[in-house]
């Protein structure tokens, strides 16, 4: 298949290629998807825009309060960032575990919340993070709540000719912790089957504030906020913790129905929460 490609300097050349185009085009943030999708005709556009030379969308900052992340930073860049292993762990380590070293080096933050992935590693962590982005036409700009992007499995409510810019959100209290784990089917290279992301804070021993999202049990990852509401303002013993982990089934059991998987996933839930809330050292 022939199609016109187009490698922008500017954010603003990029936009304008977009909303000048004659036929469909598709933006290229890493392409660890995008090209097997084209390869596999899932996509047949005229011609597609690489993002990859746009060194404005692949800073990582932070600023009042608040981190910033370009759309177009690599999973091993976020991953090795300092700022996030110390204060934002539950995204550090979930991109340290996407996919292979290659991936992870093509591989964008951007990209893997527009693919909208059941399973995207990323999406999880910055779920529970509350984390916004930035999405940008020639006309608009606008932000949107990660979870308002996500329209369902593989879909996304971006217009034709708009494009991901930048990720924000809170930094973390100091006295927070987080955590990801996900189950694969094996160790290298795995997609995750299921994922959990923990925001914790802590205020006097008590959780002042609780953020849980799962992953792969729906469409689109999602806060499970009754198991976060079980959390809030307790002191976190192991008898409440107990609680929330067995409640987690219930949570996945009500998402999955009567699929295939359901029956398994409801009894590995447990565990995966289990390792979860482990990671955070709470008792």
């Amino acid at each position: 298949m022939q199609y016109t490609f187009y490698m922008p300097k500017t954010v603003r050349e990029a936009l304008e290629i977009l909303v000048q185009a004659e036929g469909p085009l598709k933006v290229l943030a890493g392409g660890t998807d995008l090209m097997l999708d084209i390869r596999n005709k899932k996509y047949q556009p005229k011609g597609i825009v690489d993002l990859s030379g746009l060194e404005e969308l692949k800073q990582i900052t932070f600023d009042d309060g608040v981190v910033r992340i370009g759309s177009m930073v690599t999973f091993t860049r976020l991953a090795n960032s300092s700022l996030l292993k110390e204060r934002v762990t539950v995204l550090a380590e979930a991109a340290s575990v996407v996919g292979s070293p290659q991936i992870r080096n093509q591989g964008t933050i951007g990209g893997n919340i527009a693919n909208a992935s059941p399973a995207a590693d990323i999406v999880p962590p910055l779920v529970a993070l509350g984390a916004v982005v930035q999405v940008e036409s020639a006309q608009v700009k606008r932000e949107v709540p990660v979870p308002e992007i996500l329209a369902g499995a593989g879909k996304n409510n971006l217009a034709p000719d708009e494009i991901i810019t930048e990720i924000k959100f809170l930094l973390p209290d100091e006295q927070s912790r987080s955590s990801f784990v996900k189950f694969g089917r094996r160790n290298a290279l795995a997609i995750a089957r299921m994922s959990v992301a923990t925001v914790i804070t802590l205020e006097e021993n008590l959780i002042k504030e609780a953020r849980i999202a799962l992953g792969a049990v729906a469409p689109n990852p999602f806060r499970a906020t009754g198991l976060e509401e079980m959390l809030a303002g307790k002191s976190p013993s192991k008898e409440v913790l107990e609680q929330v982990i067995a409640a987690s089934s219930q949570v996945v059991s009500e998402k999955l129905g009567n699929r295939p998987s359901a029956k398994w996933k409801n009894e590995a839930i447990k565990g995966l929460m289990r390792q979860a809330l482990q990671k955070l050292k709470l008792v």
